[in-house]
């Protein structure tokens, strides 16, 4: 299944209105759809039958961010809620098309933290970022 990468330098990431911040230089962030767009059944002589799945748009958004830092404080207020937050948003990403600025946005709808960060130490680099992944059960592209 294709991949859709997000340059984090260009993109802007708000969730429940909160606008994250804290990507690591050069960091991207990933948005995956997580089931097929269609379904096919084919017959034996031939014929085939294709179907629009209504689970077509759900997608994984991966976020790496650092530790400790704002964005992670509140990825782990999310995490922490008593019942599960749902999150809303939009992903824009700037770009330049034949000399003419435009904007490729995702309006994000109905998700939730559904991997908590592995927590790893070690004595080299301090392990200072913490990837979440947020399952949205729509995301929709704009150009």
């Amino acid at each position: 299944m294709s991949q859709i990468i997000l340059a984090a330098e260009n993109t802007t990431l708000v969730i429940n209105g909160y606008a994250f911040t804290s990507f690591s230089e050069g960091d991207f962030l990933v948005l995956a759809p997580v089931n097929p767009h269609t379904s096919q059944t084919n017959s034996s002589n031939g014929g085939v039958n294709i179907n629009g799945r209504v689970d077509a748009d759900v997608h994984d958004l991966t976020v790496r961010v650092q530790k400790f830092s704002a964005d992670d404080v509140q990825m782990n207020s999310w995490i922490n809620a008593q019942s599960p937050t749902i999150l809303n948003g939009s992903s824009k990403t700037n770009y330049n098309r034949d000399g003419t600025d435009a904007v490729e946005t995702y309006t994000l709808e109905g998700g939730s933290v559904t991997t908590k960060p592995t927590n790893t130490k070690n004595n080299q680099d301090g392990n200072a970022m913490l990837e979440y992944v947020i399952r949205f059960r729509s995301a929709v592209r704009a150009l």
